[in-house]
């Protein structure tokens, strides 16, 4: 199935950069993207892939450090992200859906990690998200194995 990983956030803001940190531990093993928008960039990069597996920092109320999956349907009723980007990964996802139809992908997986602080300046994550990359790393394996996150 052809897959791509994409990571989300902002090398310079601590927590935010969690989905890219994630999403580099499979360059050179799987189709791997980096962004720092959530905006239509996505689209474009998802486009004509069976399977897509997103990672991102969210605030949805958790602790911080807490992994949590998402089928696209989750996202769409359930949850409303809370990120530092422009145009929310869920809005995003449905524009997706409405204009391209078949091309996005039959599976899309969001990987979510909570974040603690996204918005000061630094390379390093907070000690409870840094401590999660190896949990939101080993969701992303199963998930390209299994095709779910179970082990």
């Amino acid at each position: 199935m052809r897959t791509i990983v994409v990571g989300i956030g902002n090398p310079i803001l601590k927590d935010d950069s969690v989905g890219i940190k994630v999403a580099q531990h499979f360059e050179g093993l799987v189709d791997t993207e980096i962004l720092m928008t959530t905006d239509f960039k996505v689209l474009d990069k998802i486009l004509g892939y069976e399977r897509a597996i997103i990672i991102d920092g969210v605030r949805l109320g958790q602790e911080p450090g807490t992994v949590q999956e998402f089928d696209v349907d989750d996202v769409f009723f359930t949850y409303t992200f809370s990120g530092t980007h422009n145009l929310s990964l869920p809005t995003t996802l449905k524009i997706g859906y409405q204009l391209f139809g078949n091309e996005m992908p039959r599976e899309i997986k969001i990987i979510a990690v909570e974040v603690e602080d996204a918005t000061t300046f630094g390379r390093e994550c907070t000690p409870a998200v840094e401590a999660a990359i190896p949990k939101a790393v080993e969701r992303v394996k199963r998930y390209l194995e299994n095709g779910n996150g179970a082990g």
